[in-house]
């Protein structure tokens, strides 16, 4: 979730309880890089960083008038008390403590665990012929598929650079189409599937032109 928006969300859920007044706490979901600027108030800010939904934690760097401290480790968290000052030397907070400031916060965000599921199905050389281990894999996505019930459904083919651009761009089609007409006999509805292409333009390994890298045959399926 992007650090704004928590924000807004825990400022809307603390100030009925506090009127608005004294100290205020936010909790920041670890956005890579961002730079948190504290505006001017007359109240203590609480800055915890916590990971995102996949267990990654990135840096948060909060930062006043009076100078910046940078929360780089999960449970971390920076204390503001004036705005003219610098924030506090970065401690551990425990879960425990994270959960009964932030617990009504939290539990009112959406889970976005597993919200896509994406596989890779590789082709033989200048054909659309799918390898045995992919073809294999195409009954278990379709399931993979049906089980989640997901109406999103991307298909997206790419080549390696043997051959034109032009008529890579139209092998990556051909394989595109065929992996979601296959999608679509083992009864995926056709309204699900997005179906694009790109040739060579982007490759999953970067070779020089000419190259037969087999991991650039591919058709990704993406699942939403």
């Amino acid at each position: 979730m992007k650090l704004w928006i928590l924000f807004l969300t825990v400022l809307i859920l603390t100030c009925p309880l506090a009127g608005c007044g004294g100290k205020r706490d936010l909790v920041a979901s670890s956005p890579e890089g961002q730079d948190l600027v504290i505006p001017p108030r007359e109240h203590r800010d609480l800055i915890v960083l916590l990971p995102d939904p996949d267990g990654n934690t990135g840096v948060v760097q909060v930062t006043t008038r009076g100078g910046s401290q940078v929360l780089d480790k999960s449970g971390y968290a920076t204390e503001v008390a004036e705005a003219s000052n610098r924030p506090t030397v970065p401690k551990l907070v425990s879960e425990s403590e994270v959960r009964g400031i932030f617990g009504s916060a939290l539990s009112a965000q959406p889970d976005l665990r597993d919200r896509f599921v994406s596989f890779i199905l590789y082709f033989d050389r200048d054909t659309t012929r799918l390898t045995p281990e992919s073809r294999e894999m195409v009954t278990e996505v379709a399931k993979r598929i049906k089980t989640r019930g997901s109406s999103d459904v991307f298909v997206v083919g790419h080549t390696d650079r043997v051959g034109t651009e032009g008529y890579n761009l139209d092998l990556s089609s051909k394989r595109a189409f065929h992996v979601r007409d296959l999608f679509l006999s083992g009864g995926i509805r056709p309204s699900a599937v997005t179906v694009s292409f790109h040739g060579e333009a982007m490759p999953l390994v970067p070779t020089g032109d000419e190259v037969a890298e087999p991991l650039n045959r591919r058709v990704e399926v993406i699942v939403r």
